[in-house]
C-alpha cells in the first residue's frame, strides 16, 4: 500500500460529512492505520510537491496537483474508497526526502 494513491473519505472537522479526496499512503503504523499525505490543486503551499501523471508507475491521475507535505494525517483502511494509482519508487524516495527535511526544520 505504501506508494499507492487512493480516493479516501476525508471527513470535515465537524465529523458530519466527507469528501472523496486523493491521498498518498506513505506508511502503515502499529495500529493498522495508514499515514498519508493529501493532494490539493492549489499551489500556494511552500511545503508541497508539484505532481503529475509522469510520476505514476500505474493508474491514472488527471488533474495537476500538489502533495501537501506538512499536512500528514492518519486514516483507517475502512475510509479508503478505491486505489487509483501507484507512484514510481524514485518519486516515493523524493517524497520521503522532502518529508524528512520538513520534519527537521
Amino acid at each position: 500500500m505504501v506508494g499507492d494513491i487512493y480516493l479516501a473519505k476525508i471527513y470535515f472537522t465537524d465529523g458530519n460529512n466527507y469528501k472523496l479526496r486523493p491521498i498518498l499512503i506513505i506508511k502503515e503504523n502499529s495500529f493498522g492505520d495508514f499515514i498519508y499525505i493529501p493532494f490539493t490543486t492549489s499551489s500556494n503551499n511552500i511545503n508541497s510537491i508539484k505532481f503529475d501523471s509522469n510520476f505514476l508507475k500505474d493508474g491514472e491521475f488527471r488533474k495537476q496537483s500538489y502533495l501537501i507535505i506538512d499536512k500528514t494525517c492518519t486514516i483507517q483502511e475502512s475510509l479508503l474508497d478505491r486505489k487509483i494509482a501507484t507512484i514510481k519508487n524514485t518519486i516515493l524516495d523524493i517524497v520521503f526526502e522532502k518529508y524528512c527535511t520538513f520534519l527537521k526544520i
